[in-house]
């Protein structure tokens, strides 16, 4: 059985007319989704789910565009040698992009409030390697959800398997889902937002900005603090975005720190010049109904994702003083 999610969304809040192609074929979305799922006798291959009792793998909900046969065959022979494990339950949320922040907290929480519906107690099951990640194992303290970790070398048969499914299609979110991200997990100041905030991607390996010392003295001029996500841990950048009212940044990971902002904050992103297609954070905005304002930017290249941008520091100014006037 699959969920139909329908999706109509604003216009960025400073708009211009020339740039409405930008963002047209964004407004609407429509898509459908698989719901969770509970397996009795699932075997944790790899990174898939197999099912004895059915012979069905059910690599649709642990890989974006599932897997062919030829890839599935190929872990089955992978895993055939190692060592197995059994657990009396758990809950599989992950697939092959989640090991990154963004889909982590945008996707793998949602699906961990889903899975949570069918047993709030259940462990997540997760790879060892996702001990690593600071704001994996903060993320799921914050929860208090207890993980089970799993080794390369062994497989898992789990007696109870709550198989949850990716909660919306790419660029997309499931907004019920997201805003259970931001009422379980956002801080509400016990004063009214003060916090003009800048996070800048300086320590960043790309996507940086050329003329990255002209944004934050112009910034700090205008009260904005300069923040590097990388220094902080998650509770830290959850406790700063709930006393932010206005949360600046290049297009990047630590954007999807929005989900903890106040619902009166703002958002400005900074976009790569003419890309009609990198879209995911107007979208997040969108469903967490925080106004969303832009400037448009020269890349280096087309290439959102890996390029350097340098900054119109003349709309950037025109946009701040937009937001803090509205």
């Amino acid at each position: 059985m699959r969920q139909e999610i329908i999706i109509n969304r604003k216009l960025p809040a400073n708009i211009k007319t020339k740039d409405l192609p930008l963002f047209q074929n964004s407004l609407s979305a429509r898509f459908e989704r698989l719901h969770p799922l509970i397996l009795k006798n699932g075997w944790v291959l790899q990174d898939t789910i197999f099912s004895p009792g059915e012979i069905k793998f059910y690599s649709n909900f642990t890989h974006n565009s599932g897997l062919g046969p030829l890839p599935l065959a190929k872990r089955v022979a992978y895993c055939a040698t190692k060592s197995w494990r059994k657990i009396p339950k758990g809950m599989w949320v992950i697939d092959e992009w989640s090991a990154n922040y963004f889909h982590w907290m945008t996707d793998c929480l949602p699906r961990i409030w889903e899975g949570r519906e069918r047993d709030r107690d259940c462990p997540v099951i997760l790879p060892e390697s996702y001990r690593s990640l600071d704001f994996v194992t903060e993320s799921l303290q914050l929860i208090g959800l207890k993980v089970d970790f799993f080794k390369s070398s062994e497989n898992v048969h789990v007696d109870t398997l709550i198989l949850t499914a990716k909660s919306a299609e790419f660029p997309n979110f499931h907004e019920d889902l997201v805003e259970k991200t931001r009422a379980n997990l956002s801080i509400s100041s016990i004063k009214e937002p003060w916090r003009k905030t800048y996070i800048s991607r300086k320590l960043a390996s790309k996507r940086i900005a050329n003329n990255e010392t002209e944004i934050e003295l112009l910034l700090q001029k205008k009260g904005f603090e300069i923040v590097y996500t990388e220094k902080l841990t998650l509770p830290q950048q959850i406790k700063l975005m709930g006393e932010t009212k206005i949360l600046v940044g290049l297009h990047g990971a630590a954007l999807t720190n929005m989900l903890f902002l106040p619902r009166e904050a703002k958002v400005l992103e900074m976009r790569n010049f003419d890309d009609d297609l990198t879209h995911c954070y107007f979208n997040l905005a969108s469903a967490l109904g925080l106004p969303y304002y832009y400037t448009l930017n020269r890349g280096d290249n087309k290439d959102t994702i890996m390029t350097n941008f340098t900054i119109d520091l003349e709309a950037l100014e025109e946009a701040i003083k937009e937001i803090e006037s509205s």
